[in-house]
């Protein structure tokens, strides 16, 4: 599991999802309507915005969200490809712009690469986990 890359993780997330609503039941991992009121409490305390969970089937939204993420992640790295060549072809005079880019795209990767890691240790905590 230590080779698990950003392409793959979705892929993941929506066994762990699967396999935790089959064995805890509706409520999910640690489920249940208190904690998630906490949590968007806590998130809006923060200054977050919180999504708006419609509907009473709420599978598959955390690995949507993460796909979209992920998608995110890699169009800010694409554009940042585009602008150096862009500046290097001589296309492009503001190196400014160009480094703004570089930078918000390698943030961006950081913290998705952050995400990832909290993620595979929520799993092995899981698989930890005696039933």
């Amino acid at each position: 599991m230590s080779n698990l890359g950003i392409e793959n993780l979705s892929g993941a997330l929506q066994g762990i999802s699967q396999t935790a609503s089959s064995t805890t039941g509706a409520g999910g991992i640690g489920g249940g309507i208190a904690s998630e009121a906490r949590v968007t409490t806590e998130m809006r305390a923060n200054g977050m915005t919180v999504p708006d969970l419609q509907g009473p089937d709420k599978s598959g939204h955390f690995s949507e969200m993460l796909s979209s993420t992920m998608e995110k992640v890699n169009n800010d790295q694409v554009q940042a490809d585009r602008s150096i060549k862009e500046l290097v072809a001589g296309r492009s005079k503001n190196i400014h712009e160009t480094m703004l880019t570089i930078e918000r795209a390698d943030a961006s990767l950081k913290l998705m690469m952050q995400v990832r890691n909290k993620v595979l240790d929520a799993y092995k905590e899981i698989m930890r986990m005696q039933v």
